[in-house]
Protein backbone atom coordinates (compact mmCIF):
# COMPACT_ATOMS: atom_id res chain seq x y z
CA UNK A 1 0.00 0.00 0.00
CA UNK A 2 0.86 3.48 -0.43
CA UNK A 3 1.85 5.44 2.55
CA UNK A 4 -0.20 8.60 1.76
CA UNK A 5 -3.09 8.86 -0.46
CA UNK A 6 -4.13 11.71 -2.03
CA UNK A 7 -7.03 12.85 -4.07
CA UNK A 8 -7.27 15.89 -5.97
CA UNK A 9 -9.97 17.63 -7.69
CA UNK A 10 -7.99 18.97 -10.35
CA UNK A 11 -5.07 17.65 -12.23
CA UNK A 12 -2.70 20.55 -11.88
CA UNK A 13 -3.13 20.72 -8.53
CA UNK A 14 -2.72 17.10 -8.02
CA UNK A 15 0.62 17.38 -10.33
CA UNK A 16 1.60 20.25 -7.78
CA UNK A 17 0.77 18.23 -4.74
CA UNK A 18 3.12 15.23 -5.40
CA UNK A 19 5.71 17.45 -6.74
CA UNK A 20 6.19 18.52 -3.32
CA UNK A 21 6.19 14.87 -1.42
CA UNK A 22 8.77 14.28 -4.18
CA UNK A 23 10.66 17.10 -3.38
CA UNK A 24 10.17 15.54 0.30
CA UNK A 25 11.86 12.25 -0.57
CA UNK A 26 8.07 10.19 -0.93
CA UNK A 27 8.53 9.16 -4.28
CA UNK A 28 5.03 10.42 -6.12
CA UNK A 29 2.78 9.25 -8.83
CA UNK A 30 -0.29 11.07 -10.07
CA UNK A 31 -3.14 8.74 -11.69
CA UNK A 32 -6.78 10.07 -13.18
CA UNK A 33 -9.26 8.15 -11.48
CA UNK A 34 -10.77 6.77 -14.71
CA UNK A 35 -7.80 4.13 -14.62
CA UNK A 36 -8.83 1.10 -13.91
CA UNK A 37 -8.88 -0.45 -10.25
CA UNK A 38 -5.59 -2.61 -11.17
CA UNK A 39 -3.54 0.10 -12.26
CA UNK A 40 -4.65 2.19 -9.20
CA UNK A 41 -3.57 -0.56 -7.20
CA UNK A 42 -0.61 -1.45 -8.71
CA UNK A 43 0.73 2.18 -8.08
CA UNK A 44 -0.19 2.09 -4.52
CA UNK A 45 2.28 -0.97 -4.32
CA UNK A 46 5.02 0.99 -6.09
CA UNK A 47 5.07 4.66 -5.12
CA UNK A 48 5.00 6.10 -1.16
CA UNK A 49 2.38 8.98 -2.56
CA UNK A 50 -0.19 7.87 -4.64
CA UNK A 51 -2.32 11.01 -5.98
CA UNK A 52 -5.95 10.53 -7.71
CA UNK A 53 -7.19 12.83 -9.57
CA UNK A 54 -11.19 13.14 -10.09
CA UNK A 55 -11.76 15.98 -12.25
CA UNK A 56 -14.75 16.46 -9.86
CA UNK A 57 -14.31 20.24 -9.00
CA UNK A 58 -17.46 21.82 -10.89
CA UNK A 59 -19.23 18.24 -10.41
CA UNK A 60 -22.77 18.08 -8.86
CA UNK A 61 -22.12 17.54 -4.95
CA UNK A 62 -23.13 14.16 -4.97
CA UNK A 63 -20.93 13.00 -7.96
CA UNK A 64 -18.04 14.21 -6.31
CA UNK A 65 -18.98 12.74 -3.24
CA UNK A 66 -19.65 9.01 -4.98
CA UNK A 67 -16.26 10.07 -7.40
CA UNK A 68 -13.37 10.07 -3.69
CA UNK A 69 -15.68 7.31 -2.30
CA UNK A 70 -14.53 5.08 -5.46
CA UNK A 71 -10.93 6.12 -5.30
CA UNK A 72 -10.83 5.95 -1.58
CA UNK A 73 -12.15 2.25 -2.34
CA UNK A 74 -9.58 1.58 -4.90
CA UNK A 75 -6.72 3.47 -2.84
CA UNK A 76 -7.06 2.04 0.52
CA UNK A 77 -5.32 1.10 2.77
CA UNK A 78 -3.02 3.86 3.48
CA UNK A 79 -1.26 5.55 6.52
CA UNK A 80 -2.23 8.91 5.92
CA UNK A 81 -5.29 9.91 3.23
CA UNK A 82 -5.67 13.67 1.95
CA UNK A 83 -8.03 15.48 0.16
CA UNK A 84 -6.01 17.79 -1.96
CA UNK A 85 -8.45 21.07 -1.62
CA UNK A 86 -8.07 24.59 -3.81
CA UNK A 87 -6.23 26.79 -2.09
CA UNK A 88 -8.68 29.45 -3.39
CA UNK A 89 -11.56 27.68 -1.55
CA UNK A 90 -13.48 26.51 -4.74
CA UNK A 91 -15.02 23.79 -5.97
CA UNK A 92 -16.37 20.91 -3.91
CA UNK A 93 -14.10 21.79 -0.64
CA UNK A 94 -16.34 20.60 2.28
CA UNK A 95 -18.31 17.73 -0.06
CA UNK A 96 -15.35 15.64 -0.98
CA UNK A 97 -13.37 16.02 2.36
CA UNK A 98 -16.83 14.66 4.18
CA UNK A 99 -16.43 12.21 1.77
CA UNK A 100 -13.28 11.21 2.70
CA UNK A 101 -13.45 11.31 6.95
CA UNK A 102 -16.67 9.57 6.38
CA UNK A 103 -14.95 6.61 4.20
CA UNK A 104 -11.96 6.11 6.62
CA UNK A 105 -14.46 6.22 9.51
CA UNK A 106 -16.86 3.15 8.25
CA UNK A 107 -13.76 1.56 7.62
CA UNK A 108 -13.15 1.29 11.74
CA UNK A 109 -10.88 4.08 12.00
CA UNK A 110 -11.20 7.42 13.80
CA UNK A 111 -10.48 10.04 11.71
CA UNK A 112 -10.61 13.83 11.76
CA UNK A 113 -9.87 16.45 9.11
CA UNK A 114 -7.13 18.42 9.60
CA UNK A 115 -7.55 21.87 7.32
CA UNK A 116 -4.49 23.90 6.56
CA UNK A 117 -5.45 25.44 3.51
CA UNK A 118 -2.46 28.12 4.06
CA UNK A 119 -0.18 27.77 0.91
CA UNK A 120 3.24 29.99 1.90
CA UNK A 121 5.13 29.35 -1.28
CA UNK A 122 2.10 31.04 -3.31
CA UNK A 123 1.15 33.90 -0.91
CA UNK A 124 -1.80 32.25 0.41
CA UNK A 125 -2.26 32.64 4.50
CA UNK A 126 -4.88 31.76 7.18
CA UNK A 127 -5.79 34.17 9.40
CA UNK A 128 -9.03 34.26 11.94
CA UNK A 129 -10.12 31.13 9.72
CA UNK A 130 -10.07 33.57 7.06
CA UNK A 131 -8.14 32.51 3.64
CA UNK A 132 -6.56 35.14 2.24
CA UNK A 133 -4.26 35.64 -0.69
CA UNK A 134 -2.02 38.56 -0.63
CA UNK A 135 -3.33 39.27 2.49
CA UNK A 136 -6.47 39.95 1.03
CA UNK A 137 -9.77 38.16 1.40
CA UNK A 138 -10.56 36.14 -1.35
CA UNK A 139 -14.08 37.81 -1.75
CA UNK A 140 -12.31 40.70 -2.40
CA UNK A 141 -10.25 39.21 -5.14
CA UNK A 142 -10.92 38.44 -8.85
CA UNK A 143 -12.24 35.09 -7.76
CA UNK A 144 -15.11 36.35 -6.79
CA UNK A 145 -16.37 36.67 -10.28
CA UNK A 146 -15.38 33.41 -11.51
CA UNK A 147 -18.10 32.10 -13.70
CA UNK A 148 -18.28 28.76 -12.88
CA UNK A 149 -17.13 28.51 -9.15
CA UNK A 150 -16.96 32.52 -7.89
CA UNK A 151 -15.79 32.66 -4.05
CA UNK A 152 -18.39 34.37 -1.99
CA UNK A 153 -16.72 33.91 1.40
CA UNK A 154 -13.27 33.68 2.93
CA UNK A 155 -14.23 32.00 6.16
CA UNK A 156 -13.02 27.98 5.88
CA UNK A 157 -15.73 27.02 8.55
CA UNK A 158 -18.39 28.08 6.01
CA UNK A 159 -17.04 26.52 2.77
CA UNK A 160 -16.45 23.05 4.72
CA UNK A 161 -20.47 23.28 5.73
CA UNK A 162 -21.55 24.11 2.32
CA UNK A 163 -23.77 20.62 1.61
CA UNK A 164 -21.86 18.76 4.53
CA UNK A 165 -23.17 17.72 7.93
CA UNK A 166 -18.93 18.33 8.86
CA UNK A 167 -18.54 20.46 12.18
CA UNK A 168 -15.34 22.33 12.68
CA UNK A 169 -13.11 24.26 15.12
CA UNK A 170 -10.47 26.23 14.95
CA UNK A 171 -6.94 27.24 16.38
CA UNK A 172 -5.93 30.73 16.08
CA UNK A 173 -2.84 32.27 14.98
CA UNK A 174 -1.52 32.83 18.78
CA UNK A 175 -2.60 28.98 19.58
CA UNK A 176 -0.01 27.85 16.46
CA UNK A 177 2.76 30.29 17.37
CA UNK A 178 2.48 30.26 21.11
CA UNK A 179 4.37 27.51 23.62
CA UNK A 180 4.36 24.06 21.95
CA UNK A 181 2.96 22.22 24.69
CA UNK A 182 -0.53 24.46 24.95
CA UNK A 183 -0.86 23.52 21.17
CA UNK A 184 -1.17 20.21 21.72
CA UNK A 185 -3.11 20.35 25.09
CA UNK A 186 -5.62 22.80 22.95
CA UNK A 187 -6.28 19.64 20.09
CA UNK A 188 -6.78 17.43 23.27
CA UNK A 189 -9.38 19.36 24.55
CA UNK A 190 -11.27 19.85 21.35
CA UNK A 191 -10.65 16.11 20.46
CA UNK A 192 -13.05 15.89 23.48
CA UNK A 193 -15.87 17.43 21.74
CA UNK A 194 -15.67 14.74 18.94
CA UNK A 195 -15.29 17.33 15.45
CA UNK A 196 -15.35 16.63 12.45
CA UNK A 197 -12.71 19.01 11.59
CA UNK A 198 -9.79 21.11 13.27
CA UNK A 199 -9.21 24.11 11.03
CA UNK A 200 -5.77 25.57 11.83
CA UNK A 201 -4.34 29.54 11.02
CA UNK A 202 -1.19 29.45 9.44
CA UNK A 203 0.87 32.27 7.74
CA UNK A 204 4.55 29.86 7.11
CA UNK A 205 5.26 25.99 6.22
CA UNK A 206 7.08 26.36 9.96
CA UNK A 207 3.08 26.87 11.17
CA UNK A 208 1.80 23.97 9.28
CA UNK A 209 4.52 22.00 10.67
CA UNK A 210 4.29 22.75 14.27
CA UNK A 211 0.29 22.27 13.56
CA UNK A 212 0.62 19.24 12.28
CA UNK A 213 3.53 17.74 14.95
CA UNK A 214 1.24 18.50 17.73
CA UNK A 215 -1.31 17.15 16.36
CA UNK A 216 0.26 13.62 15.98
CA UNK A 217 1.43 14.22 19.57
CA UNK A 218 -1.95 14.79 20.81
CA UNK A 219 -3.77 11.92 19.79
CA UNK A 220 -2.23 8.34 18.63
CA UNK A 221 -5.29 6.78 17.88
CA UNK A 222 -6.81 9.19 15.35
CA UNK A 223 -6.15 9.11 11.30
CA UNK A 224 -5.39 12.81 10.59
CA UNK A 225 -7.22 13.86 7.21
CA UNK A 226 -5.36 16.64 5.65
CA UNK A 227 -7.82 19.08 3.86
CA UNK A 228 -5.51 21.44 1.91
CA UNK A 229 -3.46 22.00 -1.31
CA UNK A 230 -0.99 20.16 -0.37
CA UNK A 231 1.58 22.17 2.12
CA UNK A 232 -0.20 20.89 5.00
CA UNK A 233 -0.89 17.51 4.21
CA UNK A 234 2.62 16.94 3.90
CA UNK A 235 3.62 18.46 7.09
CA UNK A 236 0.96 16.11 8.32
CA UNK A 237 3.33 13.12 6.64
CA UNK A 238 6.45 14.53 8.48
CA UNK A 239 5.04 14.71 11.86
CA UNK A 240 4.44 11.48 10.98
CA UNK A 241 7.59 10.36 9.98
CA UNK A 242 7.03 9.02 6.92
CA UNK A 243 10.16 9.17 4.74
CA UNK A 244 9.37 6.78 1.69
CA UNK A 245 9.96 2.85 0.99
CA UNK A 246 13.01 3.66 -1.49
CA UNK A 247 14.74 6.76 -1.81
CA UNK A 248 18.28 8.25 -1.59
CA UNK A 249 20.53 8.86 0.99
CA UNK A 250 20.98 11.95 3.54
CA UNK A 251 22.77 15.58 1.42
CA UNK A 252 25.61 16.77 3.06
CA UNK A 253 26.01 20.53 2.03
CA UNK A 254 29.69 22.38 2.61
CA UNK A 255 29.49 25.88 3.38
CA UNK A 256 32.52 27.68 3.90
CA UNK A 257 31.49 31.51 2.82
CA UNK A 258 31.72 33.81 5.18
CA UNK A 259 29.09 36.51 3.06
CA UNK A 260 26.20 38.05 4.85
CA UNK A 261 24.12 36.28 2.03
CA UNK A 262 25.33 33.05 2.35
CA UNK A 263 24.60 33.49 6.38
CA UNK A 264 21.05 34.21 5.39
CA UNK A 265 20.76 31.20 2.73
CA UNK A 266 22.27 28.79 5.85
CA UNK A 267 19.80 30.50 8.29
CA UNK A 268 16.76 30.03 5.90
CA UNK A 269 17.75 26.56 4.71
CA UNK A 270 17.60 25.30 8.84
CA UNK A 271 14.59 26.86 9.55
CA UNK A 272 13.12 24.90 6.14
CA UNK A 273 13.89 22.09 5.76
CA UNK A 274 15.54 18.79 8.31
CA UNK A 275 18.80 19.81 8.57
CA UNK A 276 21.51 18.71 11.14
CA UNK A 277 24.21 21.23 11.66
CA UNK A 278 27.75 20.40 12.06
CA UNK A 279 30.02 23.21 13.76
CA UNK A 280 33.79 22.42 12.72
CA UNK A 281 35.96 21.30 15.52
CA UNK A 282 39.04 23.13 16.23
CA UNK A 283 42.33 22.55 17.49
CA UNK A 284 43.31 24.78 20.94
CA UNK A 285 44.02 28.05 19.77
CA UNK A 286 43.91 27.16 15.78
CA UNK A 287 40.69 28.62 13.13
CA UNK A 288 41.58 26.12 11.36
CA UNK A 289 38.80 22.62 11.54
CA UNK A 290 40.37 19.56 13.12
CA UNK A 291 40.03 17.12 9.89
CA UNK A 292 39.32 13.96 11.93
CA UNK A 293 37.35 15.09 14.98
CA UNK A 294 34.91 17.49 12.58
CA UNK A 295 34.93 14.38 10.02
CA UNK A 296 33.33 12.32 12.93
CA UNK A 297 30.84 14.28 13.79
CA UNK A 298 29.71 14.79 10.38
CA UNK A 299 29.32 10.87 10.00
CA UNK A 300 27.89 10.69 12.99
CA UNK A 301 25.26 12.95 11.84
CA UNK A 302 24.81 10.96 8.82
CA UNK A 303 23.92 7.85 10.89
CA UNK A 304 21.28 9.46 12.49
CA UNK A 305 19.74 11.33 9.35
CA UNK A 306 17.21 10.12 7.44
CA UNK A 307 16.02 9.74 3.75
CA UNK A 308 16.12 13.32 2.06
CA UNK A 309 17.48 15.03 5.76
CA UNK A 310 20.46 17.53 5.10
CA UNK A 311 23.44 17.22 6.88
CA UNK A 312 25.09 21.03 6.75
CA UNK A 313 29.25 21.20 7.88
CA UNK A 314 29.20 24.99 8.15
CA UNK A 315 31.86 27.24 9.75
CA UNK A 316 29.84 29.98 9.15
CA UNK A 317 25.83 30.46 9.80
CA UNK A 318 25.70 33.54 12.23
CA UNK A 319 28.10 36.92 12.62
CA UNK A 320 29.32 35.60 15.45
CA UNK A 321 30.79 32.50 14.01
CA UNK A 322 33.15 34.94 11.96
CA UNK A 323 37.04 34.17 12.50
CA UNK A 324 39.67 36.58 11.90
CA UNK A 325 42.21 34.79 9.24
CA UNK A 326 45.15 35.66 7.90
CA UNK A 327 46.10 34.75 4.23
CA UNK A 328 47.31 31.42 4.91
CA UNK A 329 44.68 30.17 7.15
CA UNK A 330 42.31 31.70 4.22
CA UNK A 331 43.77 29.32 1.70
CA UNK A 332 43.43 26.15 4.81
CA UNK A 333 40.12 26.63 5.61
CA UNK A 334 38.62 25.70 2.52
CA UNK A 335 41.03 22.92 2.14
CA UNK A 336 40.58 21.46 5.50
CA UNK A 337 37.01 21.28 4.36
CA UNK A 338 37.67 19.79 1.27
CA UNK A 339 39.80 17.11 3.54
CA UNK A 340 36.74 16.61 5.77
CA UNK A 341 34.39 16.08 2.91
CA UNK A 342 36.63 13.25 1.40
CA UNK A 343 37.06 12.06 4.74
CA UNK A 344 33.20 11.73 5.21
CA UNK A 345 32.73 10.19 1.59
CA UNK A 346 35.20 7.30 2.30
CA UNK A 347 32.92 6.09 5.08
CA UNK A 348 29.57 7.59 4.43
CA UNK A 349 26.98 6.95 1.73
CA UNK A 350 25.49 10.29 0.63
CA UNK A 351 22.31 11.08 -1.52
CA UNK A 352 23.87 14.21 -3.25
CA UNK A 353 26.77 16.85 -2.20
CA UNK A 354 25.95 20.77 -2.02
CA UNK A 355 29.07 22.99 -1.72
CA UNK A 356 28.67 27.25 -1.83
CA UNK A 357 31.89 29.14 -2.22
CA UNK A 358 34.13 28.66 -5.18
CA UNK A 359 37.13 28.03 -2.91
CA UNK A 360 35.47 25.33 -1.08
CA UNK A 361 33.83 23.49 -4.27
CA UNK A 362 37.40 23.40 -5.63
CA UNK A 363 39.27 21.94 -2.98
CA UNK A 364 36.50 19.37 -2.34
CA UNK A 365 36.53 18.24 -5.74
CA UNK A 366 40.27 18.31 -5.65
CA UNK A 367 40.32 16.14 -2.07
CA UNK A 368 37.92 13.51 -3.77
CA UNK A 369 39.69 13.02 -6.73
CA UNK A 370 37.05 14.99 -9.27
CA UNK A 371 38.21 15.89 -12.46
CA UNK A 372 35.10 18.20 -12.78
CA UNK A 373 31.45 18.75 -12.83
CA UNK A 374 29.13 17.35 -15.85
CA UNK A 375 26.45 20.37 -15.56
CA UNK A 376 23.38 19.00 -16.28
CA UNK A 377 20.99 22.75 -15.53
CA UNK A 378 21.24 25.90 -13.66
CA UNK A 379 19.50 25.79 -10.92
CA UNK A 380 19.68 29.11 -10.65
CA UNK A 381 21.81 32.09 -12.38
CA UNK A 382 25.72 31.36 -11.37
CA UNK A 383 24.38 27.71 -9.46
CA UNK A 384 24.87 24.52 -11.44
CA UNK A 385 23.57 21.32 -11.02
CA UNK A 386 24.65 17.75 -12.29
CA UNK A 387 27.28 14.76 -11.21
CA UNK A 388 30.97 14.57 -10.17
CA UNK A 389 33.25 13.38 -13.24
CA UNK A 390 36.13 11.33 -12.36
CA UNK A 391 37.31 9.61 -9.30
CA UNK A 392 35.89 7.25 -6.63
CA UNK A 393 32.77 9.29 -6.05
CA UNK A 394 31.86 9.85 -10.23
CA UNK A 395 28.10 9.96 -10.66
CA UNK A 396 27.24 11.49 -7.37
CA UNK A 397 24.79 14.09 -7.73
CA UNK A 398 25.78 17.63 -6.81
CA UNK A 399 25.00 21.35 -6.97
CA UNK A 400 27.57 24.04 -6.57
CA UNK A 401 27.04 27.83 -5.66
CA UNK A 402 29.04 31.39 -5.47
CA UNK A 403 29.42 32.88 -1.90
CA UNK A 404 27.42 36.03 -2.99
CA UNK A 405 24.85 34.34 -5.57
CA UNK A 406 21.32 34.49 -5.10
CA UNK A 407 18.81 35.82 -2.30
CA UNK A 408 17.87 34.23 0.84
CA UNK A 409 15.89 31.39 -0.63
CA UNK A 410 18.53 30.24 -2.81
CA UNK A 411 19.83 27.84 -0.81
CA UNK A 412 16.41 25.81 0.33
CA UNK A 413 16.04 26.02 -3.77
CA UNK A 414 19.23 24.24 -4.41
CA UNK A 415 19.12 21.35 -1.86
CA UNK A 416 15.50 20.80 -3.22
CA UNK A 417 17.01 20.46 -6.71
CA UNK A 418 19.53 18.13 -5.14
CA UNK A 419 17.34 16.00 -3.45
CA UNK A 420 15.21 15.73 -7.03
CA UNK A 421 18.45 14.36 -8.54
CA UNK A 422 19.81 12.16 -5.55
CA UNK A 423 15.65 10.49 -5.70
CA UNK A 424 16.73 9.88 -9.69
CA UNK A 425 19.89 8.26 -9.34
CA UNK A 426 18.42 6.20 -6.56
CA UNK A 427 15.95 4.78 -8.42
CA UNK A 428 17.90 4.01 -11.18
CA UNK A 429 20.74 1.97 -9.06
CA UNK A 430 18.07 0.49 -7.97
CA UNK A 431 16.85 -1.09 -11.00
CA UNK A 432 19.87 -1.86 -12.29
Amino acid sequence: MSDVLIIADDLTGANGCAAGFTRAGLRSVTVRSSASAEVIEECSRTYDTLVVTTDSRHFAPADAARAVAEVLKAGWPARLVCSRADSTLRGNFGVEAEAIITGVRARGTRAVGLCMPAYPGADRQTVDGLQLLGGTRMEHTELAHEVRSPVTTSSIAEVLSVNTGLQSVHLGLGLVTGPFAALVERIRELLTGDPDVIIADALTDAHLDRVAAAAVEAADDVMWVGIDPGPGSLAIARAMGLKGRTGAAPLLAVAGSATELTQQQLQRLIADRSVALVSPSFRSGSPIPDVDATAAEVAAALRRAGTGDIVLLASVVHPSDVLSLDSEEADELPAALGLITAAVLDTMEVGGLYTTGGDITANVLDAIGGAGIEVEEEVVPLAAAGSVVGGRFAGLPIVTKGGLVGDPSTGVACLDHLARLAAIRSRLLAAT
